[in-house]
């Protein structure tokens, strides 16, 4: 399997990355609201406005701890894709 390739859509409120995957145009994001150890999961299908997103049940799989810096959210990220 090929290395994701993150785009960063973090904002002030929130570290985020979104990435494509297959051939089918479906794109992803991963979401850490600043200060806690919550992430979101969300997809947006070809054609469609609207995001689908949920809570990632069990985030300490790939949190050990509430990420300070991009970085420390980009590991989380490569965690939750691998």
């Amino acid at each position: 399997m090929s290395e994701v390739k993150f785009a960063n859509v973090s904002n002030p409120a929130a570290f985020g990355v979104e990435w494509s995957a297959g051939e089918n145009g479906c794109r992803f994001q991963l979401v850490n609201v600043r200060g806690t150890t919550g992430l979101m999961f969300g997809m947006k299908a070809p054609g469609r406005d609207r995001w689908s997103s949920m809570a990632v049940v069990d985030p300490s799989r790939f949190l050990e701890a509430t990420p300070r810096t991009y970085g420390d959210f980009l590991k989380v990220a490569h965690a939750y894709v691998a």
